[in-house]
């Protein structure tokens, strides 16, 4: 999950353990000083749990590191209840007042909202990077494509709540009206605003609602994509620098974003072309990658017919077509539609009166259409969106992979692979890579066109090696500043209010099932989240250890057994009978709370896993 080659990423490492350790601290530290406040004699001062690796007994305190860095405790005297009945000592906790206890159990998370505040403003007085709230890309079919949002524009506010940086969009729509949500974007050339009601859409991978755009990414003035280029790379070794701008993907395909452009040269890992500025002027930039030590899961190079049309954006261009959501697009002016940019090609090909040959449930059709110029032919494509078939088991095969080497060809239905029967492409990925598991041939059984009898042919995965480039994007990112100390220190305040609020409706909409369990992380999200931040700054690390803090007390003061609040609920309790819980009860609740603390810890492990550890391919 976390790579430590070298001694910059052993750095990034001790970063992020130095991070979660002093969020940890910072709780532990609450506790410490409510107890010394209220004169309660702390026994141990703990950071981790398990077996110790260093400690010290200073004065009646003895303070450790322990091996397993998933929390930390500080035990106070008289913390368990005398078996013996006796009354307490004056320098235990039992022996202190309702009032004081309250503040020694809520003392942590206290001084996790403090660490928040305070953090938070001395971040926002020196700059905190943000990514832009600027819209990239809509995603074809997505809601915000079928509202017609502009590319480019600025995100002001979501639902009335102003955006900061792109990812808060994400957060107001989850937890929004799901039916409706109201954004109000601006335009950066000419100032001007304008609303869109969109209607969010539920992602079923993610567990949540989204309109499903992408961030934009760094531009100069004149619009042109700013590249990030590692040093001692192969972009590198061919003459690119950090800084030079992107003017054109050569033989790329019109229409379709920078990034699909570069996606699509570098399936197979293939050469990139490029046309770019830099300091030497504009030069044409050919970019082979070089393979390096680590593979890719084992694969034998085929892909999914995208050439379902899965929604159709208001045009003038569409209907005289008569396109339909649902058709297969078999061919647009005699080409074969099989991926991302083929419609964009053909529609570009010719001059004559468009020509298009669908299937239509059983039955396949031609429409036709007037002749576009280019510009009405890439706003034609643009306006349909295109994807996979579930049900499809048709085939597109990448030149000079496994499966072509073993006879494989674009167009091949699928019938079997080992023996089991496949409805869709989804069986078929599974298969694969059970086979890929088992370093064992996936053997297929397809149907191809003109063949007199199905065939059958073995195709051993292979693991290939992950080819780098050395370049990427540079993702759109602006430094916000106050003006002021006060203003940083207000500032501060609304954004940890509003963190709390978002936890809290996101354990609402947990509970109305509109925001999916599978979304809460546990360490290793944060371990993960974490060291990816390292890169961008100390600034950057520090803002999310203060979400991390807040989020920490969130949790905390839950009426939950064994957390904070589970103490806060039973002091309240004997607030109002005049009386402390029976034992009996307190034993009961303990018991049930730590069963269910680690029911807890397994799930969020177990999506830590899935997130980060075993992603979905």
């Amino acid at each position: 999950m976390l790579p430590m080659d070298g001694p910059f990423e052993i750095a990034r490492g001790l970063q992020v353990i130095f991070g979660i350790g002093l969020v940890i601290f910072v709780h532990e530290l609450g506790h410490y000083l409510a107890a010394r406040l209220c004169k309660v004699r702390v026994e141990t001062f703990s950071l981790g749990f398990g077996p110790r690796l260093l400690g010290k007994r200073i004065g009646s305190t003895y303070y450790q590191l322990a091996a397993i860095p998933l929390g930390g405790y500080c035990r106070m005297a008289g913390e368990e209840r005398r078996a013996d009945g006796l009354p307490p000592e004056p320098d235990e906790l039992p022996a202190k007042s309702v009032g004081q206890r309250f503040f020694i159990y809520s003392g942590g998370v206290l001084m996790n909202v403090l660490f928040g505040l305070v953090v938070f403003t001395i971040l926002f007085q020196v700059g905190v990077p943000f990514t832009s709230p600027i819209v990239g890309q809509t995603i074809p079919g997505g809601p915000a494509w079928r509202a017609g949002v502009p590319e480019g524009q600025e995100i002001v506010a979501v639902n009335g709540t102003p955006i900061l940086e792109f990812e808060h969009h994400y957060t107001e729509i989850a937890l929004g009206d799901p039916q409706r949500a109201t954004l109000l974007m601006r335009d950066p050339h000419s100032g001007l605003q304008h609303t869109y009601e969109i209607t969010p859409k539920l992602d079923a991978r993610e567990g949540l609602r989204t309109i499903e755009i992408t961030p934009d990414f760094q531009r100069d003035a004149q619009g042109r994509i700013l590249l990030d280029v590692k040093p001692n790379s192969a972009a590198a070794r061919a003459g690119l620098a950090t800084g030079d701008r992107l003017l054109e993907v050569l033989d790329g395909v019109p229409g379709l974003s920078a990034l699909d452009q570069i996606a699509l040269q570098a399936r197979g890992d293939q050469p990139l072309s490029l046309r770019i500025e830099g300091a030497d002027g504009v030069r044409d930039v050919r970019v082979a990658p070089e393979l390096g030590t680590r593979l890719n899961p084992p694969r034998v190079g085929i892909a999914q017919v995208q050439n379902q049309v899965q929604a159709l954006r208001a045009s003038a261009l569409a209907p005289p077509l008569g396109l339909r959501e649902g058709d297969e697009l078999l061919s647009v002016n005699e080409q074969p539609i099989l991926g991302l940019g083929d419609l964009q090609r053909a529609l570009l090909s010719s001059s004559a009166p468009v020509r298009m040959r669908v299937r239509r449930g059983e039955r396949e059709e031609e429409l036709r259409g007037p002749a576009l110029d280019r510009a009405a032919a890439l706003a034609l494509a643009d306006d349909v969106a295109i994807g996979g078939r579930e049900s499809s088991t048709e085939l597109v095969v990448q030149p000079g992979d496994a499966a072509e080497r073993a006879g494989l060809r674009t167009g091949d239905q699928v019938l079997r692979i080992d023996g089991t029967e496949v409805r869709g492409w989804l069986e078929i990925k599974t298969l694969v890579e059970r086979a890929g598991r088992g370093q064992r041939p996936a053997e297929f059984r397809v149907r191809r066109a003109g063949a007199p009898d199905h065939l059958t042919i073995a195709v051993q995965p292979e693991a290939r090696a992950i080819a780098d480039y050395g370049l990427s994007l540079q993702q759109a990112q602006y430094l916000y500043r106050s003006d002021n100390f006060c203003a940083a220190m207000l500032f501060g305040a609304r954004y940890s209010w509003r963190f709390l609020e978002d936890s809290w409706l996101t354990l609402k909409r947990m509970l109305t099932q509109d925001v999916s369990p599978k979304n809460v992380g546990g360490i290793i999200s944060i371990s993960a989240v974490s060291y990816s931040l390292t890169e961008a700054g100390w600034s950057k690390f520090f803002f999310f250890l203060c979400l991390v803090s807040i989020n920490l007390a969130f949790i905390n003061i839950l009426p939950f057994p064994v957390l904070d609040g589970g103490h806060l609920f039973f002091l309240i309790i004997e607030k109002l009978k005049g009386s402390p819980v029976s034992n009996r009860v307190l034993g009961t609740s303990q018991a049930i709370g730590v069963v269910l603390l680690l029911s807890l810890m397994v799930y969020v492990t177990y999506n830590d896993l899935v997130r980060w550890v075993f992603p979905p391919r």
